[in-house]
């Protein structure tokens, strides 16, 4: 039963690594809208790769309750217009690599090999962490101390309290 769940997951992630993909190739790799448009793949995909809070996001969604000034908004811009497209590159990287450590397994990998599949996995999440722990210091930089917190309260309202599930 567990292994018949563990391979559904995997199915799933890989059909959703491929939507995603296909998604970014029909749209150019651009959002349509200002900041935030992200299709449910692209978000399942983000989610399952990455472990820390998207905070961008609800910034974005609470931009009036926050107040933002434009040289905020500017500034929050121009951070995702540069890092966006990395972390992308990045969560397709680990959805690969998950590929290809499943396929390897199946097709009866040396146990070394696997494991060198799998430190590169770990190696690209840690580089996702790193990238997301740099995008929320900038946005407590450009936001300050009391908005930061406020952003805070609107994940975890959002989020019901809970942290993202994959």
């Amino acid at each position: 039963m567990v292994k018949s769940l563990k391979k559904y997951s995997l199915v799933v992630l890989v059909i959703f690594g491929m939507l995603f993909s296909s998604l970014l190739m029909a749209e150019g790799g651009k959002a349509p809208n200002k900041m935030m448009a992200m299709s449910p793949a692209q978000m399942a995909a983000l989610k399952h790769a990455n472990p820390m809070p998207n905070l961008m996001m609800v910034v974005m969604k609470h931009e009036k309750e926050l107040d933002l000034s434009d040289q905020q908004k500017a500034a929050l811009a121009a951070w995702r217009k540069e890092a966006h497209p990395r972390m992308m590159e990045m969560v397709k990287t680990v959805i690969k690599l998950e590929k290809q450590i499943h396929d390897a397994a199946l097709a009866g990998a040396s146990g070394a090999v696997l494991q060198e599949l799998a430190t590169k996995m770990f190696n690209v999440r840690g580089a996702i962490i790193k990238q997301k722990l740099a995008c929320r210091n900038n946005m407590a930089k450009i936001l300050g101390l009391e908005k930061m917190k406020k952003v805070i309260e609107f994940y975890k309202a959002d989020m019901g309290g809970k942290p993202a599930e994959a």
